[in-house]
């Protein structure tokens, strides 16, 4: 039996596209476990190892999509054994089914229900699905609905080190080609941290564009303070500078820093935003494996263009397969012109294809795996239909 696309998870592709018939045959789900280079400290708890489950479908003709399906402890609603559970759940609906509609989907609501809420499961899954079509198709899986791609992606160089490493951290990584940069502040002192910003203009000099991430680590007045104290320093924008989300329009007033939403929109779940309530927004920062569903991410994406904000692509530390989804999403929604945070494959060990995704002068391949790619050898096969 058939199911025909765009008519599955509120997902609308474009006309070229529609009505393809999809036969899957059979589905293999892989479940994975990298050691991290460091002990990774998250929110509530602190990770030695990146697992997940990487998802094969193949169809009728022997073409195949690829997914990744990683939740983040602490921050994804699902742990790794309920996400497999739904995931196993999902396949035995539409393995040889005609029927695809993985999220409870109200066009007439044009959210989601509360009591069924987005799942890193589902967005596994559909974007295996999308990357099945564009096997069939020869294109790249997120050209189906945005109508556009590019060969690669500029990507923000994240500075991870102490505040005396910034400067020679930053100078390196702008020999190596990258013309963005993130650095974490709202860890120590403001003070301090803003002479290390003003530090790190000097040696980069003007071209380079510097975005930082506060993580809500200050009141509204210490925010206030950094950002006077860096006004010079022509900062693309802050994420989540303070930790009242209802102070950011004043934050913006008093010192006219510019601001991102991160960790808000995952808190989120109706997909709709009052942009007109937040004076000084600049960009989203869209971690598609936490807000876990397609069609909510899509509606980000166009929120955010149609009101003059940057969507901009963030990792949870996938794996080369998640990794290289989200670079070829970076690639149809920002192309060239705008730097994606995927900088984060360096904190594995290893990965699950044989030639690890990579970042070269500051830029990332968009190009599509096939599973002549995949090294599965880090990797149990849990469940196969």
């Amino acid at each position: 039996m058939e199911f025909h696309t765009p008519n599955f998870a509120g997902i609308t592709l474009l006309p070229p596209y529609r009505d393809t018939p999809l036969e899957i045959k059979t589905a293999q789900v892989y479940k994975f476990s990298i050691p991290l280079v460091n002990p990774l400290v998250l929110k509530h708890t602190t990770i030695q190892d990146r697992e997940g489950l990487i998802l094969v479908l193949t169809n009728a003709t022997g073409h195949r999509g690829l997914g990744e399906i990683s939740p983040l402890p602490g921050f994804s609603r699902e742990t790794l054994d309920t996400a497999l559970l739904n995931t196993t759940m999902l396949l035995e609906r539409i393995v040889e089914s005609d029927q695809f509609t993985a999220h409870q989907y109200s066009q007439r609501r044009s959210n989601w229900s509360d009591d069924n809420p987005p799942s890193v499961a589902l967005f596994g899954l559909e974007t295996a699905v999308l990357s099945l079509l564009a096997d069939i198709k020869k294109v790249n899986p997120w050209e189906l609905i945005f109508g556009k791609s590019s060969d690669r992606i500029p990507i923000n160089g994240l500075i991870r080190g102490s505040l005396s490493d910034w400067v020679p951290e930053a100078e390196r990584m702008v020999n190596e080609g990258f013309t963005t940069l993130k650095i974490k502040v709202g860890r120590i002192n403001s003070i301090l941290e803003a002479r290390g910003i003003q530090d790190i203009r000097k040696s980069i000099g003007p071209e380079i564009k510097l975005r930082l991430d506060a993580n809500r680590s200050w009141d509204l007045a210490t925010a206030t303070n950094f950002g006077k104290n860096v006004e010079s320093c022509n900062i693309e924008y802050i994420e989540e500078p303070l930790r009242k989300l209802i102070d950011l329009p004043r934050f913006f007033d008093n010192c006219g820093m510019p601001f991102a939403f991160d960790e808000t929109l995952h808190q989120i779940v109706d997909p709709s935003i009052s942009f007109e309530s937040y004076t000084g927004l600049r960009a989203l920062v869209l971690k598609p494996t936490l807000i876990a569903c397609t069609a909510r991410l899509i509606s980000l994406v166009n929120q955010a263009r149609n009101n003059g904000v940057l969507p901009i692509l963030s990792s949870s530390y996938e794996s080369d397969i998640g990794l290289t989804s989200l670079a070829q999403l970076a690639g149809s929604i920002g192309g060239e012109d705008v730097a994606a945070g995927l900088d984060t494959r360096s904190a594995l060990t290893n990965g699950t294809t044989h030639i690890p995704v990579e970042i070269i002068n500051g830029w990332m391949s968009t190009r599509s795996l096939s599973t002549h790619d995949l090294d599965l050898s880090h990797c149990d096969l849990i469940y196969e239909s």
